[in-house]
């Protein structure tokens, strides 16, 4: 670890922490995981319930393990259970992300690749970008990246690799599913040197692994492994035909194309998303023949890239891009090999890299400070919130009711809000004076009140009486004992 802390490395962590930070509040996009993870962490906390699973994830019958939550308790913790706290997790996550893809190409490629590869990772927007977002799967690029080192030390022949494989296999089910499919390269590594191999190197990293797999092995006992069998189900799901082959793989490899264009250029000047990807890989089959890095090098790139677009392409699962997240270390490892080998073989070439740089941070930079802001994140939800709140208490309402005119699935992503704020919430069959909340406006003939891009429209105060508001709020508060869509006690 010696010397890794270099001005390079802290030039680029400044510009992570930065462009991670810029405006926290007003591009905190509180929606409804973020509301379910709040949820979640006060179930743990307020509620003393020891959870095993966090939300349900959109494979039916999978849950996301309970890590993530149990993290964000300090978050709420110091920020006075406020969400916008759990904002400086996902600094921290970028932060340590940065670190780390330095200190793990410093030691698989040296001290130019380390440089770039830091470099390019702290302010690529599409890397920043996702890294914002306040979810389970915030961590999915930092677990990639040590993931490929362990598996780099693996097909050396290191067997320290074998543990911290074990140990990132164990966390997969609280990030991203999709992540198992790399599992194998581990198995590979291990046939390639099995010679090497006693029963005795195997025992710690299984141990290990099974510990932190407590909460899901003991899950799958108390429900009679239900997520075990929906997991099976989902994996061989297989239906893609003959007919529509094409069209599947095409869709596969359009989607793991896009990554390698967002790794550099966020909107990128080409026609099409597939020419940067096809380049790149041509490049790094180039290099090979030169003996620019190992040569297992080449079977472990082409095992993590193809293994991502067969699977999903004979796989009935709908590809989201989240689930090709997995992807992005690859490229990322491409485009820092093409341009350290650049950069080493002539000195005019070593200019052209550097204006490469020069032009992707003024690209980067300049669409982080112009990406548009939908302004229905956490200040408006807040702020709508807030008033609600004022207003009840103004016309002596002991409770409201909420309706939503939304797109679907902007109608969640209040119920922690409405919680922080102490507010009965029933639903509107209940009688309870009626708070609307909008979004966009266009639905609505009216608005009220507007908060960004969130309206509410306001109740009829007239045909609400004392006696009639007492009695619909007489019952529970629907906000605390109604089902809450994704979780599960």
């Amino acid at each position: 670890m010696k010397k890794i802390f270099t001005p390079i490395l802290l030039i680029s962590l400044v510009i992570g922490i930065f462009v991670r930070s810029y405006e926290f509040k007003e591009r905190f996009m509180y929606a409804h995981d973020n509301d379910l993870a709040s949820w979640i962490v006060k179930d743990i906390v307020i509620d003393s319930h020891i959870r095993l699973i966090g939300q349900l994830t959109s494979s039916p019958g999978i849950f996301i393990g309970p890590y993530y939550y149990y993290t964000l308790i300090p978050f709420y913790l110091i920020s006075n259970w406020d969400p916008l706290g759990t904002v400086w997790f996902s600094v921290l996550v970028g932060a340590i992300s940065i670190i780390s893809v330095y200190y793990v190409f410093l030691k698989l490629y040296g001290k130019t690749p380390a440089a770039i590869a830091g470099f390019i990772y702290s302010i690529s927007f599409g890397i920043s970008g996702s890294e914002r977002e306040v979810v389970p799967t915030t961590p999915v690029f930092l677990w990639c990246i040590w993931f490929f080192y362990s598996i780099h030390l693996l097909f050396r022949g290191e067997k320290k690799g074998l543990l911290y494989a074990m140990v990132l296999m164990a966390l997969v089910w609280h990030l991203n599913l999709a992540l198992g499919l790399l599992f194998p390269l581990i198995i590979i590594a291990i046939w390639l040197h099995r010679k090497q191999y006693l029963f005795k190197d195997f025992y710690k990293p299984i141990l290990t692994a099974l510990l932190l797999s407590v909460p899901l092995m003991l899950f799958e006992i108390r429900h009679g492994f239900s997520q075990t069998r929906s997991l099976f189900g989902t994996l061989f799901g297989m239906h893609t035909g003959s007919a529509d082959f094409l069209g599947k793989i095409s869709h596969v490899v359009l989607y793991a194309a896009r990554n390698a264009s967002w790794i550099l250029f966020w909107d990128p000047p080409f026609s099409d998303y597939i020419i940067p990807g096809v380049l790149l890989v041509a490049f790094v089959i180039m290099l090979f023949f030169k003996k620019y890095y190992e040569k297992y090098s080449l079977m472990l790139y082409s095992f993590w890239l193809l293994v991502y677009i067969l699977f999903f392409t004979f796989n009935s699962i709908n590809l989201s891009e989240y689930y090709l997240n997995g992807l992005y270390i690859i490229w990322l490892t491409f485009t820092v090999l093409l341009l350290s080998y650049l950069a080493s073989v002539h000195k005019m070439l070593k200019v052209m890299v550097l204006f490469i740089l020069t032009l992707f941070t003024l690209q980067n930079f300049t669409s982080f400070i112009t990406s548009p802001n939908n302004n229905s994140g956490y200040v408006e939800r807040t702020a709508l919130v807030k008033y609600i709140k004022i207003d009840s208490v103004a016309h002596n309402y002991p409770c409201v009711s909420v309706s939503y005119m939304t797109t679907p699935g902007n109608n969640f992503g209040y119920r922690f809000l409405f919680y922080r704020e102490k507010l009965h919430v029933n639903q509107p069959k209940s009688e309870s004076p009626v708070y609307t909340i909008v979004f966009p406006h266009t639905l609505a003939n009216r608005i009220d009140k507007s908060f960004g891009s969130l309206g509410l429209i306001l109740p009829d105060y007239e045909r609400y009486t004392p006696d009639q508001v007492a009695l619909s709020c007489s019952g529970a508060n629907a906000n605390l004992t109604d089902p809450m869509f994704g979780f599960t006690k």
